[in-house]
């Protein structure tokens, strides 16, 4: 159907999301039951404006990603199996998108995210759930058994930028990381080791900058 024509409640949305592959909302309504009732009140809002399906369903996404960064501070509490998941599902998703678009496309998508695909299909909307399901998953876990963390420090850096030309970094991969142009064809490549880099550094330096890099992917 295009148009709900009958105002379906909240749970028909979600139940719809559901069937189309949708896992996010399992976690959440396990690990954050109080937003997950306040998004379905939410979502019942948007469907009384009686919007199309994909308008009630990017919707219904947007107020899902609002919750996400409302607690995106946890990452800094969360236990290092949990952010490692996160950066991994998010690397798997960049990865995907590298292997399916231009690499100027794949550097416009690094730097605006989900904005810069057209139109996602399938095989990208669940990529996009299964990170969603490793944040929320991390966000749970740091609300049940938070786990404090330092702030990273220059050292930590150090240990990265070490992963990063043991990876196969470049100076001009270094150069596309902190410049962040979105017209740099090689900002995704770079990212991708960049990524690589930062889940493998160990110990508390690659928990405390895995938990700085997934504050700011929660955060945005």
């Amino acid at each position: 159907m295009d148009q709900f024509a009958a105002g379906p409640s909240a749970a028909e949305i979600i139940s719809e999301l559901r069937g189309q592959g949708y896992r996010m909302y399992d976690v959440m309504e396990q690990q954050l039951p109080e937003d997950y009732a306040a998004l379905t009140q939410e979502i019942a809002a948007i469907v009384a404006r009686r919007p199309t399906a994909a308008q009630a369903r990017d919707q219904a996404l947007q107020a899902t990603a609002a919750i996400r960064k409302k607690h995106a501070k946890s990452m800094h509490q969360a236990p290092d199996e949990s952010l490692h998941a996160a950066l991994t599902s998010q690397l798997d998703l960049m990865q995907l998108v590298a292997a399916r678009e231009t690499a100027a496309s794949c550097a416009r998508f690094i730097i605006s995210g989900p904005a810069a695909l057209v139109e996602p299909d399938k095989q990208y909307l669940r990529a996009f759930d299964a990170n969603a399901v490793d944040v929320f998953g991390a966000i749970g876990a740091a609300r049940e058994n938070p786990q404090p963390i330092e702030a990273v420090t220059d050292a930590d850096w150090e240990e990265v930028g070490n992963a990063l030309i043991a990876q196969g970094g470049t100076s001009d991969d270094l150069q596309s990381l902190t410049a962040l142009d979105p017209k740099d064809e090689n900002l995704c490549r770079a990212t991708i080791r960049f990524f690589r880099a930062v889940l493998a550094v160990e110990g508390p330096a690659g928990r405390r900058v895995r938990a700085d890099i997934a504050y700011g992917l929660a955060a945005n």
